[in-house]
């Protein structure tokens, strides 16, 4: 699925290390773990609304007009729709640009939609063609007319390894030559994994069956382009908008202002609304700083929201007086330490599970258990098929590492105090959280043994050098957690521990590359969707015990703060960030 960054620091925080929420009060000196049953979360489900129509269902009472402010700590390396893979701006995407699919909320449930095809695609009997037709009517905020050719150039533009980084794997992994294809500018003229009939129609073809498909259309890499407009690295300056919103101003790693699309169309929308007349996204801002102003709400601050975890610090006020201003709900997410097996071998990577200050971390990072639940396992709990087990040494999702264990372990392998193992890593230096947190991480690991050289760098530039697959370090890369994109577990190891991913020269999970993990994957693969869940449970555990790419720690929640004035802040379970189109404020 997505990679998160935790807007406090990583995993769903993104492309987080761990967590750099922001400075300001000292987070609370609490750090009991409260006991969870995992079992009690409900099974997350997302239906299919092939016949819905525009517009989407009106929110009762809901006032139009203001702006929003969102002022967060992550900060976006672009805006490229053909780039975009994190929570944050797929969820900023979603104001602006529509594709193929998109999810909705019908009845307080998740449904996928039409948004910009008239239905959810029809696929031939062996499962390998896949035909879009486009409504009539749409266009782009300049007015020209939205063709399926644009779809198909947005479609090869992912397959483009500068452009697409960062970009989901699975049109490389399922269309039909899309492991050699290397893009419009690149690639082979005359590839046909994707191409338009005509104005209207597109069809898709498959290496094999991929029936999760019309879910994978709803992300911004099917979300059109016209290949006149293409600009490049340029294009993420102001990709032409096709939703309710467009681009006003953007000042990369700063801010972005979004205001009215005039030439959107409600009546073909059946997914968004448009109650705002704008928003204000500010990057880089500390979190706790953001959530601690938003609670008091003078000013702007009364029509402002922070998506990011609720700092330790807060928990007072959220749980008392400003319970009325916070949001809180179920995630996709899973929280992970990313260890690259092409430098850490297995052995090592275990006496790292073992010496890692979890729970002193949580609390230098100002987390609550507001914002997670520990955790142990690649699949979240409300997946079909997860599988309950325990990590390294017994490990629960808690405790602060054992520290005197993992020097034996490394003892045993060769490593000491004269040759010490040494463990690299990114972490943000402009975020007094971040600071804090990677102290503590550095004391802890260093205490049992390790070498470890931190790397500090701007905020601005972490999630950019995290996310490429050569960077000198061996740890923390991205993605430091991972979020299905739909909840089935064919959206989390496919892309995340394939081939696939190091192959197209993008990060994944350790950055592995086994041929038996592909195997066993494409074994799965062959199953039908209903049969694959139980089959997945098992693959997690084996892949934690035989490989360990990474280390999951804990679940994430959704969290949001938001102004006195704000109103209509639902939490999406599919993402753990609230609906944006469904927000409106009072005057």
């Amino acid at each position: 699925m997505r990679w998160t960054t935790v807007l406090t620091a990583a995993g769903a925080a993104v492309s987080i290390g761990l967590v750099a929420a922001c400075g300001a009060p000292t987070p609370t000196e609490q750090t009991d773990v409260v006991q969870f049953d995992k079992s009690s979360i409900a099974t997350a489900t997302s239906g299919m609304l092939p016949d819905a129509t525009g517009p989407a269902p009106d929110v009762q009472g809901a006032k139009r007009g203001g702006v929003l402010t969102v002022p967060y700590f992550s900060t976006p390396a672009n805006f490229d729709p053909s780039d975009q893979y994190f929570n944050d701006t797929l969820a900023i995407l979603g104001l602006t640009h529509r594709a193929l699919t998109a999810y909705a909320v019908r009845d307080g449930q998740s449904v996928l939609v039409p948004d910009l095809a008239t239905d959810l695609g029809q696929v031939s009997e062996d499962g390998l063609t896949w035909t879009f037709t486009l409504k009539d009517g749409i266009t782009y905020e300049d007015g020209s007319p939205v063709t399926a050719h644009d779809v198909v150039f947005a479609l090869k533009r992912s397959f483009d390894k500068d452009l697409a980084q960062n970009a989901p794997t699975y049109q490389r992994e399922f269309f039909k030559g899309g492991t050699t294809y290397e893009g419009p500018y690149q690639g082979d003229p005359k590839w046909k994994g994707v191409e338009a009939r005509n104005d209207k129609t597109l069809v898709i073809r498959l290496e094999k069956r991929f029936e999760s498909l019309p879910y994978f259309a709803a992300y911004p890499q099917f979300s059109p382009i016209p290949q006149a407009k293409d600009k490049k690295q340029d294009y993420t300056l102001h990709p032409l908008a096709t939703g309710p919103y467009k681009f006003k101003t953007y000042t990369p790693g700063s801010e972005l202002v979004l205001d009215r699309n005039p030439e959107w169309k409600p009546a073909t929308d059946p997914a968004r609304n448009d109650y705002l007349d704008g928003y204000h996204f500010k990057f880089g801002v500390e979190d706790v700083k953001a959530q601690t102003a938003i609670l008091a709400s003078n000013g702007v601050d009364a029509t402002s929201l922070n998506w990011s975890p609720i700092d330790s610090s807060l928990v007072e006020q959220i749980e008392g007086p400003k319970k009325s201003q916070f949001v809180e709900g179920p995630s996709s997410c899973v929280y992970t330490l990313n260890l690259d097996t092409r430098k850490i071998p297995l052995e090592v990577r275990k006496a790292i599970a073992v010496a890692y200050p979890y729970d002193s971390v949580r609390k230098a990072g100002g987390q609550s258990t507001h914002a997670y639940l520990p955790g142990t396992t690649f699949i979240p709990p409300q997946v079909p098929g997860w599988v309950d087990y325990q990590g390294v040494d017994g490990f629960d999702g808690t405790g602060d590492g054992n520290a005197e264990k993992a020097r034996k372990m490394l003892a045993d392998l060769g490593y000491g105090p004269t040759r010490p193992f040494e463990l690299s890593y990114y972490y943000e230096n402009d975020s007094a959280v971040a600071e804090r947190v990677n102290q503590v991480r550095k004391q802890k690991l260093e205490l049992a043994g390790f070498r470890v050289v931190d790397k500090g760098v701007p905020a601005k530039e972490r999630r950019q050098l995290a996310g490429t697959i050569d960077a000198p370090v061996n740890m923390l890369q991205s993605p430091a957690g991972w979020c299905y994109d739909w909840p089935s577990a064919d959206s989390i190891f496919p892309p995340m521990v394939s081939s696939v991913a190091v192959s197209q020269g993008a990060t994944s999970w350790g950055n592995i590359s086994e041929e038996k993990i592909d195997q066993e994957i494409r074994r799965i693969q062959e199953l039908p969707i209903a049969d694959q869940g139980p089959e997945w449970g098992t693959f997690d555990k084996w892949l934690f015990e035989s490989y360990l790419p990474a280390i999951p720690y804990q679940y994430s929640k959704g969290n949001a703060v938001f102004g006195a004035k704000v109103r209509n802040v639902v939490n999406d379970p599919h993402h753990g960030l609230p609906i944006m189109t469904q927000i409106w404020m009072e005057p």
